[in-house]
């Protein structure tokens, strides 16, 4: 069985973490299948957005450990930027990707939170970072990421601790855009995912590609260069076009209706 399944629905695809006996926990095949996902994503024009979410009790628990403690330092050395690559192309995915995450969401599986652009939750979640518990250091870009969305303070408490927080303290630090009854959580994620895919494509992919550009040297020619492609684009043209004939639909819709009342 594969570890990752891909369903596509209309301009929506969801990618679904699929080993839910095991809570979903992250393997070297899991791995691999998540980076042959996303790059297929990344070249797929009718997807518009992506939705990642894990079947079973948990969005996942991590890596999974039974693997993990049999590796030497050596092959763990080896393996570590193959790794650390994947986390990268789901982060820099040209698409919006929302998470939408339940149950155990620890170690790995709160990295994979973390490169998603929008993390709705479950009222019946657990985030946790347990490394230091079982004598490892949290690698892979979790602790700056971490540190970034939910500040210094709450990063090295969870880190140093590796101790986990609910959802409600989960969405007091920011951790989480919304928490959502377990029933509707995936109704949510569709919602907000086709709104997302509903947007001028062009425009949608070089807003996201500038939060990771925005703190590198060279921002500002980087950004005019990127905003005269999207002033370039056939899209632009169309979304001015639709915006100025609603706003003109509009306004001739209040003039009719201020005309009715002052004639009655």
């Amino acid at each position: 069985m594969k570890t990752i399944e891909l369903q596509n629905d209309g301009a929506v695809a969801w990618v679904w973490l699929n080993q839910p006996q095991r809570l979903n926990a992250i393997n070297q095949m899991m791995l691999d299948e998540l980076r042959q996902t996303f790059e297929e994503l990344d070249r797929n024009n009718a997807v518009r957005s992506v939705v990642l979410a894990g079947r079973g009790a948990a969005f996942s628990a991590g890596f999974d450990v039974s693997y993990m403690a049999s590796l030497t330092p050596e092959v763990v050395a080896s393996g570590l930027d193959g790794t650390r690559a994947v986390f990268d192309i789901i982060e820099h995915c040209s698409k919006p990707l929302i998470a939408a995450v339940h149950g155990a969401v620890m170690g790995g599986g709160l990295l994979l939170a973390l490169v998603s652009d929008f993390r709705l939750a479950s009222d019946r979640v657990s985030f946790g970072a347990p490394e230091v518990k079982i004598g490892i250091f949290p690698s892979l870009n979790l602790i700056p990421r971490l540190d970034r969305i939910i500040g210094l303070g709450t990063a090295k408490k969870m880190v140093l601790t590796g101790e986990p927080i609910d959802g409600k303290e989960a969405y007091r630090v920011g951790l989480v855009e919304r928490i959502i009854p377990a029933e509707l959580l995936n109704v949510e994620a569709q919602t907000l995912a086709e709104r997302l895919a509903s947007l001028p494509p062009v425009a949608v992919r070089l807003a996201k590609e500038a939060f990771a550009a925005a703190h590198r040297p060279g921002y500002a020619t980087w950004e005019k260069a990127q905003f005269v492609a999207g002033w370039s684009s056939p899209e632009r043209k169309a979304a001015m076009r639709a915006f100025l004939k609603g706003a003109l639909t509009a306004n001739n819709s209040r003039r009719s209706s201020s005309d009715s009342i002052h004639s009655s």
